[in-house]
Parts: C-alpha cells; structure tokens; sequence
C-alpha cells in the first residue's frame, strides 16, 4: 500500500467514523468515488460494504445507531484511552500527552474533541510522514483492537471501518496482534 494512499484512508475513516448527519449521508457518493481509487482490494472491499450499508439505510436510523454504540458503548466509544483508563487522573495525563505529541507534529488541536478521539487521531495520521503515524497508532493499537473485538460480537456493520484501520495499520507498519480465541479441547 502506498503511503499516498494509506494517508487517504485515514483520512476518509476520520469522516466516516464521526457523527452521521445529512451533509455525510449527501458526500457517500462522493465517497464511494474515492475509495474505486484504492488499490488495496481488502481495505477496498471493507469501505465499499460499508459505504452500501449506509446508502441503504436511513438517516435517523444511522444516527440511532451511531449513538447506540458510541455514545452509549462504554466498550466501544471512540475515545481510546477511556477503556484503559476511564476518567481516572492517568487518563489527563495521556489525553496532555497526546495533544504534545500533536502540537510536536504541527498539528493544532481544537478544544472542540478530547485528543485521544479516533476520528481526530486518524485526521492527524492523514497529514503526517509514515513514522509518525507508527508512533501514535502503535501506542493506540490495543484499544483499537479491543473496540473491534467488541463491535465484532455483536456484528456491527461498523467493524468494516476498524477491519479496513487495521488492514491499513498494517500496511503502515504497525504491530497487530488479534487476541487469540480460545480453541476447545477434545
């Protein structure tokens, strides 16, 4: 995978994983144009699914939905350090952390989201040299494999967005490791 295109696909999975609303639902098309672009056929196939999930389904319920397992998902919010740390005091500490190791980048953080937000850290991946983009999402890349774990066990349509991340984490040079499922004894 390119580096061009890998700083697309975070990009376009910022979008995607932010909050529903008309102006996405109007820009899919526009979407789906971009991602007929991609060469990585996985990561290709993953956007399109869900990109044709989303056509198909209407807006309040996209929305409903979205709130459901990010709003309300204590497991599966997008904030990637409240599953190590919840609201305890280290949590202000990574979230500091995190906004300097931005700023070190030239990236400037609005107040407007908490800097361990995964849309916001993939917007900053977008625009960032390879190395960079290792440092940040090998630091993340547990939460990340946790929030996708958890969207997977209840079949949520929005594991093809994280199935496509890791897939591009991958191709970027991070280290994924799959927790292992537990195999039966005879």
């Amino acid at each position: 995978m390119k580096r061009t295109e890998i700083n697309k696909v975070y990009q376009l999975l910022s979008f995607l994983m932010q909050y529903p609303d008309r102006q996405m639902k109007e820009a899919l098309l526009e979407v789906k144009e971009e991602i007929s672009r991609f060469e990585h056929p996985e990561v290709k196939m993953k956007l399109e699914r869900f990109i044709a999930i989303s056509e198909d389904t209407e807006l309040e319920e996209w929305i409903d939905y979205y709130i459901e397992n990010f709003d309300f998902g204590r497991v599966t919010n997008l904030y990637v350090t409240y599953l190590k740390s919840g609201e305890q005091r280290e949590r202000g500490l990574e979230l500091l952390k995190l906004k300097k190791f931005y700023e070190a980048s030239g990236f400037t953080v609005t107040d407007k989201e908490l800097t361990d937000y995964l849309p916001l850290m993939l917007e900053f991946c977008g625009q960032v040299p390879a190395e960079t983009i290792r440092e940040l999402m090998q630091m993340n890349a547990k939460a990340i494999l946790e929030i996708h774990e958890k969207l997977r066990e209840t079949s949520n349509y929005y594991t093809l967005l994280f199935d496509a991340l890791l897939l591009t984490m991958e191709a970027a040079g991070v280290e994924i490791s799959e927790p292992k499922e537990e195999q039966a004894t005879p």
